[in-house]
């Protein structure tokens, strides 16, 4: 049986906490997610009254590709969302990818509690959308193995399980909530990464009040207090 997306964030955020926890003032870790009426209700709201000196790591989740588990393990990556989190890792250790090597039920429940020795993270900041994607591409498929991803070019991973080693403090809280405020869409761009026609202009307008669905699904957030 395919493990479901949600399953494996569930699963990989119980143990991304404690190790990040492990790092030097960041024994208060705690992982932040929306939910879409969340967004509708709070949206930036929540960021902006975060206290300026929090520190804000984000993963963005992706579930494999497949009905079997087999290597390279295969994941899509969309250049309207790969777009933003590029923006948001100005520096080192802020933003990942994170690839869980598991497509089945059966190879979850034999790794459990330990999924994080094969689940890989890939750092946004060693990815700028231009390499990824060049000029036209607005999805790609990236292919992992174990301490690799291939996309032309090829990426170094890090397991989730060593994510203690990481150097970075986060990214500050009001440089956060600017980001994810910034980041409206419009129904026409979503239309036209999806190949729909556009509306009309009142339609439009009124859209321009809804954020990007994919700023809910798949990423979470961790906040780190002072």
């Amino acid at each position: 049986m395919k493990v479901s997306e949600k399953s494996l964030e569930l699963n990989l955020a119980a143990e991304l906490l404690p190790l990040l926890r492990k790092r030097p003032g960041m024994r208060k870790a705690y992982l932040r997610g929306l939910t879409q009426e969340e967004e509708n209700q709070e949206g930036v709201d929540f960021f902006v009254q975060l206290n300026p000196a929090n520190r804000l790591f984000a993963f963005q989740f992706k579930a494999p590709r497949g009905k079997t588990e087999s290597t390279p393990y295969r994941y899509t990556l969309l250049r309207y969302q790969h777009e933003p989190l590029v923006d948001l890792a100005t520096s080192p250790g802020n933003v990942f990818y994170v690839f869980p090597f598991y497509v089945t039920t059966t190879k979850l429940q034999k790794d459990v509690p330990k999924l994080a020795n094969d689940t890989w993270m890939l750092d946004l900041n060693t990815m700028p959308t231009a390499s990824v994607f060049g000029s036209s591409y607005k999805s790609r498929t990236i292919k992992c193995k174990s301490g690799k991803a291939e996309i032309n070019p090829e990426y170094e991973l890090q397991r989730l399980s060593e994510v203690s080693g990481i150097e970075s403090q986060g990214v500050a809280a009001p440089t956060f909530a600017q980001w994810y405020d910034r980041h409206l869409v419009f129904r026409d761009r979503l239309r036209e990464e999806r190949g729909r026609p556009n509306t009309s202009r009142a339609d439009d307008l009124h859209e321009r009040l809804r954020r990007n669905p994919w700023l809910v699904r798949g990423l979470r957030v961790v906040i780190v207090p002072p």
